[in-house]
């Protein structure tokens, strides 16, 4: 499936702290190099095939903490809440708008604005996180930058954090994000590496059961290099896409492709490493490349359909400004719910647009929704 978008990427931030010494970093990039070439070693003998069913996976004996009327943002079930992110020529937050300013679309008719907020709104945002052997050199990075992302949240904000490779597990059920200690803990004892990945199945889990649970502003921040690498799945691509849908959540992206991809381009014709891959061929190596080129298009979709961002770090040490970035995002968007008109059918997917009368911004919001029958 392709879909027309623009996608806005972050600038480099050249300022964070680095966590290796570029020495240390080389040795980390030729490990990764060497998971990837195994897993798709793995990936080409295992198949490809995807079973379309849903279902349940990771179950958690936690159970999520009762939400206190201040601490969820309230919408009147027959309302739409729209998240929208406005940015300059430049990439810079545009704030301080008016509601004038803004036009909704639903099914092509304009829409009147019920309400509409300038002000950080609390969210309920599930971290879901890549844990198969293509990520395992950089999940102390991952990690770190994980933790500075939830320090720069609000303590009002819900938090989740699940992972996936050869399953799909729960590391942390909703808490509050000012229980910092607490999901720093899930992070550091729980969040560990497998083989595979099933991304689809992690995908449809953190939509249709994890958000499932909440109320208010729904965001899935992901970081994966977009392959599936299962031998077996619960969900399918298109029933983890719909869950998200259903979910009317807004998914950011944090990928390595790129990092990943440059990597291998630059060390697999040297021929000091040409012992380690001595067992791959050569068309092996460009077939993997086309599936990262492929993955990273999909993750732009997805991110650029539900109002979300995508990053594409090239350093390690730019996981924490991508972090950074969607933080400010966070921070910046501005909070619109509209009732439609009525005649919208339950299950109907309707399709939702928003311009702001200043045509030079770039405006972000989520591609639609799914009617619940107003």
């Amino acid at each position: 499936m392709s879909f027309a978008c623009r996608i806005q990427f972050p600038r480099q931030n050249k300022s964070f702290q680095r966590y290796f010494d570029r020495n240390n970093m080389a040795r980390y990039k030729r490990g990764i190099i060497f998971s990837l070439l195994l897993l798709f070693s793995l990936y080409i003998q295992g198949g490809r095939e995807a079973v379309g069913q849903s279902g349940r996976q990771g179950e958690s004996s936690q159970t999520a903490p009762a939400q206190s009327a201040d601490d969820v943002l309230r919408v009147r079930t027959e309302e739409v809440l729209l998240p929208v992110s406005v940015r300059d020529e430049m990439g810079a937050p545009v704030n301080g708008l008016e509601k004038e300013r803004f036009l909704i679309f639903d099914n092509g008719v304009r829409q009147e604005i019920a309400s509409f907020n300038r002000r950080r709104v609390p969210a309920n945002i599930v971290l879901l996180l890549d844990a198969s052997s293509s990520v395992f050199s950089e999940m102390r990075f991952i990690r770190d930058a994980a933790k500075r992302f939830l320090e720069g949240l609000l303590d009002e904000d819900k938090v989740s954090v699940m992972q996936f490779s050869d399953r799909v597990e729960l590391l942390q059920d909703w808490t509050s994000a000012g229980s910092l200690q607490q999901i720093e803990k899930s992070l550091d004892w729980r969040y560990h590496p497998g083989l595979r990945t099933t991304f689809y199945d992690g995908l449809y889990l953190a939509a249709e059961e994890q958000l499932k649970k909440v109320d208010g502003r729904r965001i899935i921040i992901l970081l994966t290099d977009g392959l599936d690498t299962a031998l077996k799945r619960k969900a399918s691509l298109q029933d983890a896409l719909n869950a998200v849908r259903r979910a009317e959540a807004s998914v950011y992206v944090v990928s390595l492709t790129a990092d990943v991809r440059n990597q291998m381009e630059e060390r697999t014709g040297r021929s000091r490493l040409s012992k380690i891959f001595s067992g791959y061929d050569r068309r092996e190596v460009n077939s993997y490349l086309a599936m990262l080129e492929n993955s990273e298009r999909l993750l732009s979709d997805l991110a650029a359909r539900t109002g979300g961002r995508i990053f594409l770090p090239l350093k390690d040490e730019d996981l924490a400004a991508a972090y950074q970035a969607i933080a400010e995002e966070l921070r910046t968007q501005y909070i619109i719910t509209y009732k439609p008109k009525p005649g919208v059918r339950a299950g109907e997917f309707r399709r939702v647009r928003v311009l702001v009368t200043d045509g030079s911004y770039e405006v972000a919001a989520r591609e639609g929704y799914t009617g619940r029958g107003f």
